[in-house]
């Protein structure tokens, strides 16, 4: 079976973080200037080539445009002066509409997030969590020896496939995968 990291307990949570439309490198970029842990997603992409327009090339490019996420101590001060320090604008994601409180995801949710979102595996697809809703789905675990096993989310039908959906604030990842492959939860 594949080894699976164990979750760091730190007392650290991760964070949603938003950005202006193409910005999210530049905003990791001076993330990693203050030693702060972020994630983006990634895809890989077609892009011509310049010099030879009938060859292309496969470019690695965010997956989910304005989207990232931080790892760090839940601190509301903390984050308010993230936000003004950041040379481009930023946004936490608030936990609800009307409250203060900011939205984090749990380290085991963000371990199944990030493993789901390799950019290596195929067939993934990102949409905005509302395309979702009303859809019915059956929690489910991926047993298939590779990459994936052990990855947990819901076995949907979407775009007349079947999915496991592993819904994130402000986006969904759907990975095509087999009934075969999972057991339920």
């Amino acid at each position: 079976m594949p080894e699976q990291k164990e979750p760091k307990d730190d007392g650290n949570v991760w964070m949603p973080l938003q950005t202006i439309y193409n910005k999210e490198m530049h905003v990791a970029g001076f993330l990693q200037q203050k030693n702060i842990e972020h994630y983006i997603p990634m895809t890989y992409e077609l892009k011509e080539e310049k010099a030879e327009p009938d060859k292309c090339r496969r470019v690695l490019v965010p997956a989910v445009h304005n989207l990232l996420f931080i790892r760090c101590k839940y601190d509301e001060a903390w984050c308010r002066n993230l936000v003004k320090e950041s040379p481009f604008p930023i946004y936490f994601l608030k936990r609800e509409r009307a409250g203060n409180g900011y939205c984090t995801v749990s380290e085991p949710e963000m371990q199944n997030f990030i493993r789901a979102t390799n950019p290596e595996i195929q067939g993934t697809r990102f949409i905005e969590p509302e395309k979702l809703k009303g859809k019915k789905g059956m929690p489910v675990r991926i047993i298939k020896p590779g990459p994936l096993f052990g990855v947990t989310g819901l076995f949907v039908r979407y775009g007349g496939k079947h999915y496991i959906a592993i819904q994130m604030p402000q986006s969904t990842t759907l990975l095509k995968v087999s009934y075969t492959w999972c057991e339920q939860v």
